[in-house]
């Protein structure tokens, strides 16, 4: 499912702001891209999204801002700008005029021997603000995400009364399939009994009629997809995750479906059976998306 949400909090040392935008998917993926210096805390905004967030692809800024910024740490190798400072001035006086060699004179020469180190960043102690920016954003997300979860859920649930009534059609269709096949059926056996010479036996010849006739009666079907039919509207009003159920359950009825369409070899019946795929095939699409 689709969202966005942002969060910013602050310690009174730093201010965090987490951006996160998510994009239908299938699974979760994750992107976080977040400054190097606080990379020990990664983890903790990856699962703190993971115990929230079960699908969609989520793109994670996390900016920081240094509110209280610590002085760097330098350190001067006495030794080497010692080093540097007489070569210079030995030079000065041998080719030059000898006037006295300047700190400035060095810096354009050479900066081995000065180095600058960052403050060293406790992440532990950062990790509190990282989190309530977190949940900020999470809550912002979620509250978009609900918003398309029950437009969602809306429409799912017009195409399960769809579903519905397809499939009533269907079943208010066998009694007329199944007669229609036996007589076929007797008619042929009648035609080949008679061509080999052979009296057929009307008992017989019923009980083989009703044996193959049984091929093409799809009432199991239509019960288990009618069953199918109230778990997804069970499943669309619960709470929590039920997006893999959904799938697995969509999956079932469209092998139903397949079974129906297969032993009726009915016209009528396939149309209804291409209209119920259509609506199948499109409640898929909006599953995968749901948490």
């Amino acid at each position: 499912m689709t969202g966005f949400g942002t969060g910013t909090a602050s310690d009174g040392r730093i201010s965090v702001t987490i951006e996160m935008r998510a994009v239908n998917q299938r699974f979760l993926e994750l992107n976080i891209r977040m400054p190097h210096a606080y990379l020990a805390l990664e983890d903790t905004i990856r699962n703190g999204i993971k115990e929230q967030l079960h699908r969609g692809k989520v793109d994670v800024f996390v900016t920081v801002q240094d509110l209280a910024p610590e002085m760097p740490r330098v350190q001067i190798d006495y030794a080497s700008l010692t080093a540097c400072r007489d070569a210079l001035t030995e030079a000065k006086n041998k080719l030059f005029d000898g006037a006295p060699v300047t700190l400035s004179d060095i810096i354009s020469l050479n900066t081995d021997w000065f180095s600058q180190e960052p403050p060293i960043i406790d992440a532990d102690a950062c990790r509190p603000v990282f989190c309530q920016s977190l949940d900020q954003a999470l809550q912002g997300m979620t509250t978009m995400r609900e918003r398309e979860g029950a437009n969602i859920q809306a429409d799912l649930l017009r195409r399960t009364d769809t579903m519905s009534d397809i499939i009533e059609s269907i079943a208010e269709r066998r009694p007329q399939i199944i007669q229609l096949y036996e007589e076929r059926l007797q008619k042929k056996m009648t035609a080949i009994l008679e061509k080999l010479q052979v009296q057929p036996e009307k008992d017989r010849l019923l009980q083989e009629v009703a044996v193959y006739a049984d091929k093409v009666d799809f009432t199991e079907e239509v019960v288990r997809f009618r069953s199918h039919v109230l778990q997804l509207k069970g499943l669309l009003e619960a709470s929590g995750d039920t997006g893999r159920k959904l799938d697995f359950l969509i999956q079932e009825m469209n092998r139903e479906t397949n079974t129906i369409g297969s032993k009726a070899q009915d016209l009528q019946v396939t149309e209804q059976v291409l209209r119920l795929k259509n609506e199948i095939e499109k409640i898929r699409e909006q599953v995968q998306n749901i948490e």
